[in-house]
């Protein structure tokens, strides 16, 4: 087994820091925890894990703080994980033969699943976590992202780790003042990075996410507007936001523009729930029902649910709607413990 470092950096983290490190201490490797200004136990629990503890005074920069603590670390192979992440799996022998001069210029990627707050399904998404620090680094104040040291973005293979994150599930005065935070270092890089459709897909993130529809709208119309790679996860997930965003703020007819884009991202779930809906809402029942029910086939997702029970209970309520109660409640039923359903369901009972 060859040997690596896990690096974090953390902050006022004693709530989570010990599910965090329980996990991560059985990849048997080196823990290296970078502490930024942590009032509460963040460090005494985290000495449980590791001896490897240092201080870093907070310059309101994601980057300059992970690259410290990759810095401190034995190994170069490095593992990044947050404080509000676990893991979930993993396979250590898979994951050494990864560790090769053939792979010192690319990053490895690993299984992130998300909790989602308003939903009761889980965002899946490959993240870059896993590379050589002799040949790759952060880069960004926030949302950082992993470069090579000559600023492109590196090539990506696949590691067999699987983590959790919650970090965005909590109240909605947690989730305000952690959008603000992020949207002002976004902005303040954005004055120095003007197009970069990257950061404003995370602008529109984080106005999503602090309930600022009208302006995560803009942010996402604009990040579409620089000549993006469709293959890029992060503006997969763009242009399923963009027509989240626009149905959120009941631009039904202006949402249809996204029929010519279809074919490029008809593959993914997500995508084509979003265009149902879109469907939905200018009135086209039948031609909703159609795209759920293509969804249903769709493997590739971000979502967890978006190929099964979520389609499947739209289905439902448009029958429902339609006046076609037989079919409505066998589509409700196909959706077997999903919550929404269940609820649909009750007045039949």
């Amino acid at each position: 087994m060859n040997p690596f470092s896990i690096c974090l950096i953390a902050k006022n983290e004693e709530n989570k820091i010990e599910r965090c490190l329980s996990a991560a201490s059985k990849l048997d490797a080196e823990i290296v925890l970078v502490d930024t200004g942590s009032t509460d136990r963040t460090k005494e629990l985290a000495a449980k894990y590791t001896d490897k503890i240092y201080d870093f005074e907070w310059c309101n920069d994601f980057s300059a703080a992970r690259n410290f603590s990759i810095s401190k670390a034995t190994y170069d192979w490095i593992l990044v994980l947050d404080c509000d992440e676990y893991v979930e799996s993993f396979d250590l022998d898979e994951i050494s033969s990864f560790m090769t001069t053939e792979n010192y210029n690319k990053v490895g990627t690993i299984l992130c699943r998300n909790q989602m707050n308003s939903t009761f399904a889980c965002m899946e998404s490959q993240i870059p976590r896993f590379f050589h620090r002799n040949h790759i680094a952060f880069y960004g104040n926030i949302h950082e992202q992993l470069l090579t040291h000559n600023n492109s973005l590196p090539a990506k293979f696949s590691i067999p780790l699987t983590i959790y994150h919650d970090g965005y599930a909590g109240s909605d005065e947690f989730l305000k003042q952690k959008s603000k935070r992020n949207i002002e270092l976004l902005l303040e890089q954005l004055k120095n990075d003007p197009n970069n459709p990257y950061l404003y897909f995370q602008l529109g993130q984080s106005a999503s996410q602090a309930g600022a529809h009208e302006d995560a709208y803009h942010y996402y119309y604009k990040g579409l507007s620089f000549d993006v790679d469709p293959q890029a996860t992060y503006v997969k997930l763009m242009v399923i936001s963009y027509g989240e965003s626009m149905l959120l703020t009941k631009r039904y007819e202006e949402a249809l523009c996204l029929e010519n884009i279809y074919e490029e991202f008809s593959n993914i779930a997500d995508f084509v729930c979003v265009m149902a809906i879109i469907y939905l809402r200018n009135n086209q029942p039948v031609k909703a029902i159609l795209e759920f029910m293509k969804a249903l086939t769709k493997t590739e997702k971000f979502r967890d649910d978006t190929n099964n029970n979520f389609p499947r209970h739209y289905i439902g309520l448009i029958y429902e709607a339609l006046g076609d109660t037989e079919n409505a409640i066998a589509f409700f039923k196909a959706c077997n413990n999903y919550p929404p359903a269940l609820e649909s369901l009750k007045k039949y009972q």
